[in-house]
């Protein structure tokens, strides 16, 4: 991989942030479950990888802490706007307590969801410049009853391409200059071949199934199965190709084991078989 700029972004945020965002849950007394700290160190290992192979090797997100500089309290005033725009010329009757509360909650949409990811894309195009960007990921499946938590049997893999605009999201000027560049720069060839690529490697290396979409936000790419586009806002602005990794459910019964069995080394007894631990699993892929 000599020459090549290789840019590792570890998805969504850890620490104290993982719960802000719902990317975290507890199963009893068991350690809790972050994925914003898995998928950071599936990429500094991953790194090191790499770097063997010649790679020129950035991260987007080094530690638990956000890229941006804005922080929920100070998208107080937006996520206000927001709100009352959600809420339209005939709010609903609410306490001034449930008020704030919401008001608190559309701040911090703001803050993970468009601020940090827009943060993140400025380093990306403007700073760093790689040649593909690694988006790390675990996925998750619905629970049954978010009021008691069960784990699900389900397990599968995926990888994801920039795709798949409805109307409404081209009917918005921003995103429609925004996949008028991806279209023009053809990134998308490289994302094409560069994910069925990853699909087939997590294929062989994990021997989960590909998870399949249902719905209108995705459409189907390439020839290899658990190869999919989406219009996420990441893959979206960030300007070179963009691969979105999103192997294992972390909320399942096997994988739920392997987090909990930790990263060790060799081999050992997880879930009724015998297995490296899920970190060493997703670095090989």
């Amino acid at each position: 991989l000599s020459g090549f700029r290789i840019a590792l972004d570890p998805g969504h945020l850890g620490g104290k942030y993982a719960k802000m965002e719902g990317r975290h849950f507890v199963m009893g007394e068991k350690s809790p479950v972050k994925e914003g700290d898995l998928a950071l160190r599936v990429a500094k290992r991953l790194g090191k990888r790499l770097k063997t192979l010649g790679a020129d090797v950035f991260f987007v997100r080094k530690s638990a802490k956000p890229t941006t500089r804005e922080r929920p309290k100070s998208l107080r005033d937006e996520g206000k706007a927001w709100q009352k725009k959600i809420d339209g010329e005939n709010p609903p009757d609410r306490t001034k307590k449930e008020q704030k509360k919401i008001e608190k909650r559309r701040a911090e949409i703001l803050f993970f969801r468009k601020e940090e990811i827009k943060a993140r894309a400025r380093r990306v195009n403007e700073g760093l410049k790689p040649d593909l960007v690694v988006c790390i990921h675990l996925n998750a499946a619905p629970w049954p009853d978010p009021e008691q938590l069960l784990l699900v049997g389900r397990n599968d893999y995926h990888v994801l391409t920039n795709g798949a605009y409805m109307g409404g999201e081209v009917a918005v000027d921003e995103q429609r200059f925004q996949m008028m560049v991806k279209i023009l720069n053809r990134s998308h060839r490289e994302e094409r071949s560069l994910a069925e690529s990853m699909a087939t490697a997590f294929a062989r290396a994990t021997g989960l199934p590909a998870f399949s979409y249902t719905g209108p936000n995705a459409v189907k790419v390439g020839d290899m199965p658990g190869v999919w586009a989406r219009n996420l806002l990441a893959n979206r602005l960030y300007e070179c190709p963009v691969v979105f990794l999103e192997p294992y459910v972390a909320n399942s019964k096997e994988v739920f084991a392997r987090i909990q069995a930790g990263d060790y080394e060799g081999v050992k007894k997880v879930a009724g078989k015998p297995r490296v631990s899920l970190i060493e699993e997703y670095v090989d892929a």
